[in-house]
């Protein structure tokens, strides 16, 4: 299968978000290719779930001073706090014909390429059901998904050298949370590539652009003016909305 490798463009988190939809409709309509897109943030944020309550997830007032955006997703799962040059996300929009049905299977199947990347690095990381990417000291990142009738989007989020300190003040984790004790428990949860492995976020990047292209026929491209031209749109009608942000 031919996929379109999308590693360019720098978004706000509602746009980002906007566009998880744009694609997804567009791959199951048959009208963009297959595409594998590395996200680029503006500022940091927080990626709540779609089915979480977010009074219970996120300080709002601390959100709110510090100017995150906190931007509810399409696909379920938990809260994450983002930085740009912190994390590495990247998202696939495939056919629904080119995904197991069997949904543990898949979470393993679409980020094995990413696992395989950070092997060659050097990383000892491994696949830990149901949607996880594994270091024996911690999770380096988490996996969601949302299916269509014709479509998947499988996104993925990995720690490269996240503010551990930071993400204890924007979610609420425990009334502890922000506690030196709190911070080291913290710290043995979450495994950042950049304490086990001595490569960039870019090296890493690119080594994962060369292990998918063992899976696939991969080719490099941009997002369309008219897709993000509807991204745009979305964000502005919903994901930069209190209604849909604030709905839980």
């Amino acid at each position: 299968m031919r996929v379109r490798v999308v590693d360019s463009g720098t978004y706000s988190e509602p746009v980002q978000q906007a566009i998880e939809r744009v694609l997804v409709d567009r791959v199951a309509a048959g009208e963009v290719e297959p595409t594998l897109r590395f996200w680029y943030r503006e500022t940091p944020a927080v990626p709540l779930g779609r089915f979480q309550a977010y009074d219970d997830e996120v300080e709002a007032d601390y959100a709110d001073e510090r100017g995150i955006d906190v931007v509810r997703r399409i696909t379920g799962g938990g809260a994450m706090y983002v930085e740009p040059g912190s994390v590495i996300t990247y998202s696939l929009y495939l056919p629904r014909s080119a995904v197991s049905d069997d949904v543990e299977a898949s979470y393993a199947e679409l980020d094995q390429f990413a696992i395989d990347a950070l092997r060659d690095l050097g990383l000892d990381a491994s696949h830990e059901p149901l949607n996880d990417i594994a270091h024996p000291d911690g999770k380096i990142g988490g996996a969601a998904q949302l299916r269509t009738d014709d479509a998947v989007l499988h996104h993925t989020t990995m720690s490269y050298r996240l503010d551990t300190a930071e993400m204890l003040r924007v979610l609420r984790i425990g009334e502890e949370k922000v506690s030196d004790k709190a911070i080291q428990s913290a710290e043995k949860r979450v495994a950042r590539i950049s304490d086990h492995v001595d490569a960039s976020r870019r090296e890493v990047v690119d080594a994962m652009i060369e292990a998918v292209g063992d899976r696939y026929d991969t080719f490099e491209g941009e997002l369309s003016a008219a897709v993000l031209a509807d991204a745009r749109e979305l964000a502005a009608e919903r994901f930069a909305t209190d209604e849909w942000n604030r709905k839980l």
